[in-house]
């Protein structure tokens, strides 16, 4: 069809891009040769089959040349009679594979840049295509805010406002399409004035289900689509009422800024009478909320607003609570369509508790009551290979004993796999598939019982550090010990724990935690689901430290990470050093910023700690003017 389409003087356009990497098991998915056609543009992205199309930002080499490529499709479309009397060349297999750091692709019809000035992320080149391929695809071109307004904008954001909904995974190919079709969904979609939850166990998909919703809502280009993704293992602007009205309030800035000239107009003031946004002053969660019911109403006037919001229980149940209040009596406040108003939707998704009763208005649907297909899809996909050899009823085995939890299916369909991988015949398996627990905390308290010493001060950290840590951070915290021998970080290198790199510390998460935690691709550790932390919390923790209570186990790991803290702080290099630069001091920032929060977890408890002023070396000053 292709060669018929180009010989017809009517070409597709095509670019083949291929990884450049392997997978760490199964090496490279899809080689060169399968995945380029002749003739058409072939070009590298250098990353695995997995990560080839998660970009961590704009300055990827990977994400400049894709640019590049719908750069030059966008001319052509709007610059025809240039298609027609130059053919753009065609770019060689030798410059797709050249060095990546320099960008392989060229374009040379008349109104479009060669790719080399558009690969500088702050030259105008770039921002330019950047926009171009906004507005063609999207049509829907950037609003330009004056100063006062892209100021306020920068006061309301932070750095991890979507990183729990870009961790959140797509559904797989032929799981969650049931939803659009459901006859709750449709009602609701239809509706004036709506909310929908998407209820379930731990582990049942909600949050895959939600993004599902959000991402193929259907709503036409002049609605508002606002969303917020909870992360109960996140920071606490991630896990918090105010964190979520700083990301609607700045996604309603950007997209509807007349309607929150009140809020530009608070910002001024604050700044003028108060100094810098975090520095001189603090948004605070009473007035924020107070912009985001009134500027919601001015929005409707002019176009429907869509709002989703995943894992409200992640919030806290006292936080869960006031939320839904709040909206519902928004909701219930505004006038209706007929009245002037456009129509205004939300989404919640929630475990059945904390919120337990619902108004007859109300549209629910249950997780688990609907997804047994999706589950049996997913393993199908999973086992495939495995079902082809042994024509076993595993699969079929898995998705019923899941019981509508994904979570249970994906850490089973993990063990059938290893245990295939260890030569284990299909009996032996079937036999573990029927033994394994089918509650999720059961199923972890299995997979507690093989871990190690250097387990339990992992998942410690992972439990009440004050933030996420990152693999440079975890890597000092690990190999520094509360009754740490060592004076130096040379001298800690030295020792047998020491992790050198990041993907040797990756490996070693998933190894001590028994795949119960991941490294996220900011580079951030944490438990692959917020069951796993409760678990560990409530009682996990405690079946691995010898049977302490729950706050035992909290106030031994805050005693031992504060002084964890100060021994890195007391460390030779960082006392002789001026310039303290992240790369060569990674744990500096956690150590100075959040000893004293674990301290005062302590102090809370009222464990003494007296011997911090001896790793202070009082009453020398010397530390102390160092933090």
């Amino acid at each position: 069809m292709m060669r018929e389409q180009r010989e017809s003087g009517r070409p597709l356009e095509v670019t083949c891009f291929f990884e450049e990497l392997p997978l760490t098991v199964a090496g490279k998915v899809v080689s060169k040769e399968s995945a380029t056609l002749e003739g058409y543009n072939p070009i590298t992205i250098h990353a695995n089959h997995r990560d080839m199309t998660k970009f961590a930002s704009t300055e990827e080499n990977g994400f400049k040349r894709l640019l590049g490529e719908l750069a030059r499709w966008v001319s052509q479309v709007r610059h025809p009679r240039a298609i027609q009397t130059e053919e753009p060349s065609r770019i060689s297999p030798s410059s797709a594979e050249g060095d990546r750091g320099a960008s392989s692709v060229s374009c040379h019809d008349s109104s479009t840049q060669n790719i080399n000035s558009i690969t500088t992320g702050s030259s105008p080149a770039y921002v330019a295509q950047r926009q171009t391929i906004h507005q063609t695809i999207v049509q829907s071109p950037p609003v330009t805010l004056p100063a006062p307004s892209q100021d306020c904008l920068k006061s309301l954001a932070f750095p991890q406002m979507q990183d729990r909904s870009h961790n959140v995974g797509r559904a797989a190919r032929g799981t969650c399409e049931w939803l659009l079709r459901h006859e709750t969904y449709r009602s609701w979609a239809a509706c004036d004035r709506g909310l929908l939850w998407i209820k379930g166990k731990p582990g049942s998909g909600k949050s895959t289900l939600l993004k599902y919703a959000l991402d193929n809502h259907g709503a036409r280009d002049s609605a508002l689509v606002l969303s917020f993704f909870f992360h109960g293992r996140g920071d606490e602007f991630q896990r918090t009422p105010l964190g979520l009205f700083r990301s609607l309030l700045h996604q309603v800035l950007r997209q509807a800024p007349d309607a929150l000239q009140d809020l530009v107009d608070r910002f001024k003031t604050k700044s003028k009478e108060n100094g810098k946004p975090g520095e001189g002053w603090y948004w605070h969660e009473e007035e924020l909320w107070l912009f985001v019911e009134s500027s919601l109403p001015k929005v409707l006037e002019a176009r429907p607003v869509w709002l989703f919001v995943d894992a409200l229980d992640e919030c806290g149940k006292n936080n869960a609570v006031r939320l839904v209040e709040n909206f519902k009596s928004l909701l219930k406040s505004l006038p209706s369509q007929s009245m002037g108003l456009r129509q205004f939707r939300i989404c919640f998704s929630c475990r059945h508790y904390p919120i337990l009763d619902l108004d007859e208005s109300g549209f629910e649907i249950c997780a688990e009551d609907e997804n047994e297909r999706d589950i049996s899809t997913f393993v199908g996909d999973q086992l495939a290979a495995f079902h082809a050899r042994t024509s076993s009823k595993i699969p079929a085995l898995i998705t019923k004993r899941a019981s509508g939890v994904f979570m249970w299916a994906r850490l089973v369909v993990k063990q059938v796999l290893n245990l295939e991988l260890e030569g284990v015949g299909p009996k032996k398996i079937e036999a573990a598939v029927h033994s394994t627990p089918p509650d999720l905390d059961e199923l972890y308290q299995q997979l507690i019982q093989s871990m190690e010493s250097a387990s339990l001060k992992l998942i410690q950290w992972i439990c009440f550090a004050t933030r996420p840590l990152s693999t440079d951070e975890l890597r000092w915290a690990m190999v520094i010990g509360a009754d740490c021998p060592y004076r130096s970080l040379q001298a800690c290198q030295s020792a047998e724990d020491y992790v050198p790199d990041r993907d040797r510390m990756k490996r070693q998460v998933q190894t001590l935690s028994r795949g119960l935690a991941e490294v996220t691709h900011a580079q951030v550790i944490q438990f692959i689901h917020q069951s796993v932390k409760d678990f560990f919390v409530e009682k996990g923790l405690s079946a691995l430290d010898g049977g302490v209570t729950s706050t035992e186990a909290a106030i031994k790991a805050h005693f031992q990470f504060s002084k964890i803290c100060i021994r890195y702080l007391a460390m030779e290099e960082i006392g002789r050093s001026t310039s303290y630069k992240h790369n060569e001091f990674p744990f500096l920032n956690y150590a100075t910023t959040s000893w004293v929060a674990h301290t005062e977890q302590c102090d809370a408890r009222g464990v003494p700690q007296e011997d911090l002023l001896a790793l202070f070396a009082w009453p020398s000053n010397a530390l102390v003017d160092l933090w």
